[in-house]
Order: C-alpha cells, then sequence, then structure tokens
C-alpha cells in the first residue's frame, strides 16, 4: 500500500490555540493532515517564517482577527488559505463547492480540488458553472471547465456538476450566502496594490457564511504581458 505524504497546517491564534482547535483538528483528520499552532506574530510581515515546505494550509479564525487582516495575511503566507468562523459547521470539510469562473487563476483551484480529493476519496465535489452574456466570457469559462474536469476525471474522482443560470459575480454571492454545510473554494486575486481588495474578496466580505478555503496565485505559473 502507497503512504501519503506527510503534510501540515498551521492554525494561527491571537491569545489560545483553543481559537482555532476544533475546526484545525476535524480539517486535518478529515486530509489526514498534522496540526501546528502559531500565535500570530508582532508584525504581520513576520508570518511567513512560520511556512515550511510541506506546509500545505493555514487557518485564521476571523472571529479573532478582522477579515481585512485575514486577507493580508493570505497573500502573505502564499499557502492556501482556510478562513472560518465557530459559527461554521465543522462537517462543511466534507464537500467541496468549487464555483468555476473566467480568471486563470480557476486553473489552480482544479488543482487543489484533485489534490485534497487524492487525500481523502470520500470528499463530495460538485463544481458550479455559472453562466455569462459575452462570448469571450463563456469561452473563458468553458476552457476552465474543460480544464476542471479533465483533471478530475483523469485522476478517478467522481464529481457533481450543476449550471447555474447566474454570472460568476452572482454565483459566488449566492453560493457564499448560503448557509449550507459545504467548503467553498475560491481564488485569491491578483491585488495591484497591497491597500486594494479585490471585487471577489469583497464580496465574500459582505456574503460569507461558510467555510472558505482560498487558493493563491502561483506566479510561477503565469507570463507578464504588461
Amino acid at each position: 500500500m502507497q503512504l501519503m505524504s506527510v503534510y501540515e497546517i498551521i492554525a494561527f491564534y491571537k491569545e489560545s490555540g483553543e481559537e482555532s482547535r476544533r475546526h484545525a483538528e476535524i480539517f486535518a483528520g478529515f486530509f489526514g493532515f498534522d496540526v501546528r499552532y502559531e500565535k500570530y506574530p508582532e508584525k504581520e510581515a513576520q508570518i511567513f517564517d512560520f511556512i515550511k515546505e510541506d506546509t500545505v494550509a493555514c487557518l485564521f479564525n476571523r472571529d479573532f482577527v478582522n477579515v481585512r487582516k485575514c486577507f493580508r495575511y493570505a497573500y502573505l503566507v502564499q499557502r492556501p488559505v482556510l478562513i472560518f468562523s465557530n459559527s461554521c459547521a465543522p462537517e462543511a470539510y466534507r464537500y467541496l463547492k468549487l464555483p468555476v469562473g473566467y480568471a486563470l487563476e480557476n486553473k489552480e483551484k482544479a488543482v487543489w480540488a484533485n489534490f485534497f480529493r487524492r487525500r481523502n476519496a470520500l470528499l463530495d465535489i460538485e463544481l458550479l458553472i455559472p453562466r455569462e452574456k459575452d462570448a469571450l466570457i463563456v469561452e473563458m469559462v468553458d476552457n476552465n471547465v474543460y480544464f476542471t474536469e479533465k483533471i478530475l476525471t483523469e485522476s478517478g474522482a467522481v464529481y457533481k456538476k450543476r449550471e447555474v443560470g447566474q454570472s460568476y459575480e452572482k454565483l459566488l454571492k449566492s453560493t457564499l450566502r448560503e448557509q449550507e454545510s459545504s467548503l467553498i473554494l475560491m481564488s485569491l486575486p491578483l491585488r495591484v496594490f497591497p491597500v486594494f481588495i479585490p471585487y471577489p474578496l469583497r464580496i465574500y466580505r459582505r456574503y460569507a457564511h461558510t467555510t472558505v478555503l482560498f487558493i493563491p496565485r502561483d506566479d510561477r505559473l503565469y507570463i507578464p504581458c504588461h
């Protein structure tokens, strides 16, 4: 039997590890990760010092750190970031919803969704497909859907696909509003200025009622065109 590689997640806390323990233990247990608890550093930029090669995700409880600060940490750690609150249902980690958008970064969501599915084949994956009007946007979405399905199919993953009669942004709003027990996969968009909050993150900040796993943009995969 082939053994899975050992990875860790870091659950950050403000005063005590108990702030994140419940969700961290359930998330790590379901996917077979080790858990390390670390206190937020005095300076935000120092948070990257906690990251190791085998660190696969960081957890932030938004009940103890405001969302804007969670976003700043998310861009600094350069790892998938799980943002949750104590009101989020811990059973959410068994159900993954992947809204497929038009940006290139959506392909990275597919790769990470497949990674988590390989850690636990019981993960229930649902692709949410928007309906766009602009022909170019439609083509971009179709391209990302094709890539996502190819990744999942070639790895033997079982998944569902649901077409939603809304644009991607409206799809995000409706999905984040849901009180369902599910984990939403979102891209961490390209940020032009440190103080700028991209629109998808503003949607999250206003509407999110469930746990969200933000996937960072890996700039090594892109060719600058400006």
